[in-house]
This record gives structure tokens, C-alpha cells and sequence, in this order.
């Protein structure tokens, strides 16, 4: 990558790593425009320290990534994860599912696509509840409760999670958490795979503390880990934001952040040569 950006002034990033040693070593560098919303690959200490600009296509995610949540509840709420797996190894069997009105459903995040999400679980009749410290009561619909983090796990019959977090803080749901759940309880992760401990959640599957999970997102990737052999867990490969209509979106929405950035920056060195020109009486280039 550094002989690839050497003399680049600004980047289209997907997810590949940004660490502060290659930052250092780009010194034209001044945007990194990241098609997608998360940073986590990205130094933005190192970036903020060598005025680098991070940008992001924030908006694009939120209805696809909403979606695809939405689609992975209901396929655990239906048993679809065994029923699939069940029907092609030759099996014939019923398993009685439930309906997402007879759910209680936690939200762990409750930013756009946590809203979202919620929204479309309200048309459902599912019982929502949210944990999310950032959050204020005026922002939660009718019929959405707020929670603590420890009711919103005790109570939940599924977990969703929507949270934004450093990676260096840690796993939201680890054993403790998961403990804490209901026996026989759900997850469902399209957010960070850092945010629920893999080895934990694994665990829990396999004694029976959790039915089933749901993830588009993994500590390595591409994912060929124990997770993906067990026939309750529905394994996606990173996909949820991956439509026809988002993509096209975000890649535009990418290149725009590139080019109204610069330019800002242009705007203001105008700016900048208009009032040195009332100082020296000289015209700046862009007057005609």
C-alpha cells in the first residue's frame, strides 16, 4: 500500500488497515475518505495528529444494515438456521417457532440503525428494550423502554447489538454477560465482531445458554472458525450493507467526500487571498 499511496493526496478506503507508521510514511496524504461508516482500521489518533481528514458514508449503511438485522431476528424467530441446515442433511423435522410479538427484544445501541431497527420490529409487535448511555429518554418512541444493561440482558429473548465502541474496550458481551441472559436467548450481531467474545458466545451455544445467534461480523476475515459449524448460528460474510442501490450510494457518497473537501480547503484559501489582496491591493487569480 505505501508505494500505491506515495503520492497520493487522498485515499477511497475500504477496510484495509491505516496504521499511524503508514500514515507517517504518506506525507501528501490529507483525506481518507472510507466507503462505509466504520474507522476501526483506521489510526485516528496518528490521523488527527498529522492533520489527516477521516471521512465516512455514514448515512448509506443505515437502511441496508437496518434490513438485514431485521431479516436475521426473524430467520432465528422461525428456526430457519436448523430447519436449513436439518433439511440438507435428509431431515424431516418440526421445530415450533415464535412469532416477534411474542418477543421481547434488547437493543444494545440505539443510534440510526438501532432506531431503525426498532421501528420495523414495532410493525411486528415485538417488545422493545434499549441500553445505550448516550442516549435521552426524548429520543425513544412510544412503547420503547430504556434499560440498564443488566435488564436489558436478564429480559431480552434476543439480543441485537448496534453499539459503537473501541476495540481496546472490550467485548460488550462476554461470559459474565451472557450469564446473565435468559437460558435458550438470542443474538444477533451486524455491528462489530469485537463486541461479543466469540470463544464466549461459542461456549454458550454449545451448553444451551443461547439457541442461536445470528453474526455478519467476526474477529478474521474471511471466518473459517468453529462458529460457522454449528447448525443454530446464521453466518454471513459481511454483507449487511452490500445492496445494489447502498453500494452504488456509498461509493458516490465516498468520491463527493473527496471532492467537497477539497473543495472547502479551496474555498478557504480564496478566502484567505481575498484579504491579502484588500491588505496589498493585488488581485487574486480567481477574480475575473
Amino acid at each position: 500500500m505505501l508505494e500505491a499511496l506515495r503520492d497520493a493526496d487522498a485515499v477511497l478506503a475500504g477496510v484495509e488497515p491505516y496504521s499511524s507508521e503508514l500514515l507517517a510514511a504518506l506525507p501528501r496524504l490529507r483525506c481518507i475518505s472510507r466507503c462505509g461508516v466504520g474507522t476501526d482500521a483506521i489510526d485516528l489518533k496518528a490521523a488527527q495528529r498529522l492533520n489527516i481528514k477521516v471521512l465516512t458514508t455514514g448515512d448509506e449503511v443505515v437502511e441496508p444494515v437496518a434490513q438485514m438485522t431485521v431479516a436475521m431476528i426473524l430467520a432465528l424467530a422461525r428456526n430457519i438456521p436448523l430447519h436449513y441446515a436439518e433439511f440438507h442433511a435428509g431431515l424431516w423435522l418440526k421445530r415450533t417457532a415464535y412469532l416477534l410479538s411474542e418477543w421481547t427484544i434488547g437493543l444494545i445501541g440505539f443510534g440510526r440503525i438501532g432506531r431503525r431497527v426498532e421501528s420495523y420490529l414495532r410493525v411486528f409487535g415485538a417488545r422493545a428494550l434499549v441500553y445505550d448511555p448516550y442516549i435521552t429518554l426524548s429520543q425513544l418512541s412510544s412503547g420503547t423502554r430504556f434499560c440498564s444493561l443488566g435488564e436489558v440482558l436478564s429480559e431480552s429473548d434476543l439480543i441485537s447489538i448496534h453499539a459503537a465502541r473501541s476495540r481496546s474496550d472490550g467485548p460488550i458481551i462476554g461470559r459474565a454477560e451472557i450469564a446473565s441472559m435468559k437460558r435458550g436467548s438470542r443474538i444477533v450481531n451486524t455491528a462489530r465482531s469485537y463486541l461479543v467474545d466469540e470463544a464466549a458466545l461459542h461456549e454458550a451455544l454449545k451448553s444451551g445458554q443461547l439457541s442461536a445467534a445470528a453474526l455478519d461480523v467476526f474477529d478474521s476475515e474471511p471466518y473459517a472458525g468453529s462458529l460457522g459449524q454449528l447448525p443454530q448460528v446464521l453466518c454471513t460474510p459481511h454483507v449487511a450493507s452490500l445492496t445494489r442501490a447502498s453500494r452504488v450510494a456509498m461509493e458516490l457518497h465516498c468520491a463527493m467526500n473527496v471532492v467537497d473537501f477539497f473543495g472547502r480547503e479551496l474555498y478557504q484559501d480564496q478566502q484567505a487571498e481575498s484579504v491579502d489582496f484588500k491588505k496589498d491591493g493585488k488581485k487574486p487569480y480567481y477574480e475575473k
